[in-house]
């Protein structure tokens, strides 16, 4: 069956540059298309916008102060997931340094090569240096990350299937968040079959460890093998992923109010459902500058509502929920880069930190 343990010694491999040249040469050629469209949509439909910012300015900058307010719960509520998913597999974060790891992280994510996957591994360091476990970290990071997105997807299936009885959402808009959660739900399922079936979790905790090698953490401090037999409750961590991702939402909505655009909660979700499975892939581009916007424009535009609202809120929206909270992660994501080679190996050390 295999040592675990010797997995973290194991070469990585390195990429070919033909591969690193492509890509980089596959996400030059997306952002420019991308912010091709967004060019194109500006200059088609100037006037509606212009019209659109005069009206913000004018009548409804109220409703995005309230939008405001609601990324910053969202920014609360994302950091209590990750504290409470570290909670249920037996680790501890108090709720100031989950805000500090969430927003930092958040902040590497979209300054940093690798986009996602750069800014998890100086999470997972920095979660680490607060004295819990490697398995812990890992595991809290894939679970959060897991009944964030089956949250995610059953809201927007529900939403969706809203928005097909009322007619506002065409039924085949049903087929992506129905596919996405049953694959979450079939990988939640392997998960769950895992702790009682030794091979199969095997099979499992040799991948968690190889992505603990990717993230550099100490070999020494990882025991896979204790977490199989853990019941953490997932309820509570489920409840705070849908009031994260229902503030989100819902600020969203409140930017499209703010240009006389009330929408549809099918319409909202099938939208922003789109966005958030987007951002969910390997980003091409740092927090898919660019590509996001065109697609979350391009889709609201195929459900009605008028191309130059719908670019002056997706702008508006990109404003409050990435540049913002980019910026106040900023000096917390530069301390966890300051720090992450200064991980404390002694009982002692991990309390001070």
């Amino acid at each position: 069956m295999g040592d675990i343990t010797t997995l973290a010694t194991r070469p990585r491999v390195v990429d070919r540059p033909w591969k690193t040249t492509a890509a980089k040469w596959a996400r030059r050629l997306l952002m420019v298309a991308s912010l091709g469209f967004l060019v194109r949509t500006g200059v088609v439909n100037f006037p509606t916008i212009r019209g659109a910012s005069r009206h913000l300015v004018a009548a409804n900058s109220a409703l995005i102060l309230g939008a405001l307010a609601l990324e910053a719960a969202w920014t609360y509520l994302l950091a209590n997931v990750y504290r409470q998913a570290l909670i249920a597999q037996g680790g501890w974060m108090s709720v100031r340094n989950a805000l500090r790891v969430s927003m930092g992280a958040f902040s590497l994510s979209r300054i940093l090569p690798g986009g996602g996957a750069a800014g998890s591994v100086f999470a997972a360091r920095e979660i680490v240096r607060y004295g819990n476990d490697v398995s812990t970290t890992v595991t809290s990071m894939v679970l959060s990350w897991w009944i964030s997105m089956t949250t995610l997807a059953s809201l927007v299936t529900v939403g969706s299937s809203l928005g097909v009885l009322a007619g506002t959402v065409p039924a085949g808009h049903l087929l992506g968040p129905v596919l996405t959660l049953a694959v979450l739900v079939a990988l939640g399922g392997v998960i769950r079959m895992a702790r009682g079936n030794p091979r199969l979790r095997w099979r499992v905790t040799s991948r968690l460890d190889r992505l603990a090698d990717r993230f550099g953490l100490d070999p020494s401090r990882r025991n896979w093998e204790d977490l199989a037999a853990k019941r953490g409750a997932t309820g509570r961590l489920a409840g705070w992923a849908l009031a994260s991702w229902l503030s989100d939402a819902a600020a969203l909505w409140l930017v499209f109010a703010a240009f006389g655009e009330f929408l549809h909660p099918g319409v909202l979700l099938v939208g922003y459902g789109l966005a958030n499975l987007i951002n969910a892939l390997p980003e091409l581009t740092p927090g898919w500058l660019g590509v996001m916007e065109s697609a979350l424009a391009l889709a609201y535009v195929a459900l009605g509502v008028p191309a130059g609202i719908a670019l002056m809120a997706v702008l508006a929206y990109r404003l409050l929920s990435y540049w913002l909270p980019v910026a106040v992660g900023l000096l917390p994501g530069l301390q966890m880069l300051g720090a992450s080679d200064k991980i404390p190996t002694t009982q002692a050390e991990r309390r001070a930190a």
